[in-house]
């Protein structure tokens, strides 16, 4: 991670001031003096030639950027534009159960100016939204690990030179399918997207098929139309597994005067030597 830890006095950059986009093709140039800014210590400890140094930090580029576009199975790869100029990048893997921060970095310019906070208090708002937690590395000397701690990160593996972080989100994750099984017939609440109010769904079914590495299944509900016929991303409510994001929508059959709402879910379980 190269941000630098905010401090107290380090004023709140305005978000409309702020932009991401996609990384392009033609924006390596840009990638590469990202790159290279954050190696401006080693480059003053080693003492190089610039001709040396320079064809060094191409290569380390070279082969981190190919790296990073291989290894992760869903990238969301960002430059962050700060007035339509190249202000640094930010790099995630948005996975189905975790959004991975994978790098934040700021060119020199603009660092200390509250940009890689505005970032990651922006990313925290989501993960509470949609109910994804965040998790990252970072180095146990770094002193940005007290800000990631006020932010709700908590140490999940200690990897020597690296510490694991994840930041549960406050929404709450969607429990295990089984923890369904004993509540069928029972009532959900459904909150509606951009406080629309909420209706009632009682949960009809639970159908729990458990594999060698995955658990999967469905959860289907019974309930009024409430007029969003696509599959979304909803909030429910329970009394004994309260407040947690589902993906689901309508699908054919019903009694008269009510629709059946389906998720289906598929969850990969670690085997005992995965890492974090």
């Amino acid at each position: 991670m190269s941000i630098s830890p905010p401090s107290e006095s380090s004023p709140r950059m305005a978000p409309s001031r702020l932009a991401l986009r996609p990384i392009r093709p033609e924006d390596e140039a840009a990638l590469l003096a990202i790159f290279a800014s954050t190696r401006e210590e080693e480059r003053r400890m080693l003492g190089w030639p610039d001709a040396a140094w320079d064809a060094f930090v191409r290569q380390q580029f070279s082969f981190q950027h190919t790296q990073y576009q291989s290894a992760y199975a869903h990238p969301s790869f960002l430059l962050v534009l700060c007035d339509g100029e190249v202000a640094g990048r930010l790099y995630l893997d948005r996975a189905p159960r975790e959004t991975r921060v994978v790098d934040i970095a700021l060119l020199p310019a603009w660092r200390r100016q509250g940009i890689g906070r505005l970032l990651m208090e922006s990313l925290a708002v989501e993960s509470d939204g949609n109910g994804i937690p965040l998790t990252l590395h970072v180095e146990r000397n770094n002193p940005v690990l007290g800000y990631y701690e006020r932010l709700g990160f908590q140490v999940e593996a200690d990897k020597d030179v690296y510490l694991y972080l994840r930041r549960p989100s406050a929404l709450g994750e969607l429990p295990p399918l089984q923890a369904f099984e004993p509540l069928a017939g029972t009532d959900f609440l459904l909150q509606l997207p951009g406080g629309g109010g909420a209706v009632t769904l009682r949960l009809a079914d639970v159908a729990v098929r458990q594999g060698p590495r995955t658990h999967s299944g469905s959860l289907t509900f019974t309930g009024p139309d409430f007029g969003r016929p696509a599959h979304d991303t909803y909030v429910l409510v329970h009394p004994q597994l309260g407040r947690f994001p589902l993906f689901l929508g309508p699908v054919m059959g019903g009694a008269a005067g009510e629709l059946l709402y389906q998720a289906v879910i598929t969850r990969t379980v670690p085997s005992p030597e995965d890492g974090a």
